[in-house]
């Protein structure tokens, strides 16, 4: 069904936001989210199809989700803005910014999807032509840190679990030792105790009164003597 009429406002309780802008109902440079377009962008165009159109690389899905699940937003957004040069102050891929683009191309019709009439089957209505490749490079380092994942994986806990750790007893005060016991003629047990740090030597290393004795003092703590009456 065409609906063409001037002035003509969709009721939103038909379609979404995010349809509206696909339509090209809404603007897209008014927008506030685009998460959900991005995403509904992403479900219709075949995830080879947009890496081609624009030559970059998305991450793969990850160990034990659908390897044909669609690429999520910000997949997506994260490596055309890596690609693209868009970039915030902070060094991150500008996505609002990625999202116009991505949603102009598709209005425009430069990410192309048609829709089949009733009754006909989409996949035998529109089908993506794919160009095989007969040399496919290395990734770059722009290119990894593009494709990288910023969620947190299983194989990333097992990396921070199994880490090596140095181990130690940490003990708090002065560590004693007990010198040979000996019993008295009263029966009672004689002995002393010294500091593991004071083994082998006879004074304690952090009571150093040499250094004490040419201490400068002060001139009316030298001449007390002379105050007094």
């Amino acid at each position: 069904m065409l609906c063409d009429c001037p002035g003509l406002v969709m009721p939103s309780f038909v379609c979404t936001k995010a349809d509206m802008i696909v339509n090209g109902i809404l603007p897209i440079d008014q927008m506030r989210d685009h998460v959900p377009p991005i995403n509904l962008v992403t479900s219709l165009i075949p995830r080879n199809i947009i890496q081609a159109q624009y030559g970059i690389m998305m991450p793969k899905p990850l160990e034990g989700e659908d390897e044909n699940r669609p690429p999520t937003a910000e997949e997506l957004l994260n490596s055309y803005g890596f690609a693209r040069g868009f970039m915030t102050q902070n060094g991150q891929p500008d996505n609002p910014r990625s999202s116009r683009y991505i949603l102009k191309d598709f209005v425009n019709g430069k990410l192309l999807y048609c829709h089949a009439p009733p009754g006909i089957c989409q996949e035998n209505f529109h089908t993506f032509k794919v160009k095989e490749r007969a040399h496919i490079p290395e990734n770059t380092a722009i290119a990894n840190r593009a494709i990288k994942i910023s969620k947190v994986t299983g194989e990333d806990l097992d990396k921070v679990f199994f880490k090596q750790t140095s181990l130690g007893a940490h003990t708090k005060g002065i560590k004693r030792i007990g010198s040979a016991v000996n019993l008295t003629s009263n029966g009672s047990i004689a002995g002393s105790t010294m500091s593991i740090s004071s083994v082998g030597t006879n004074e304690k290393p952090w009571k150093k009164h040499s250094e004490k004795r040419n201490k400068r003092e002060k001139l009316r703590r030298v001449y007390r003597h002379l105050d007094e009456v």
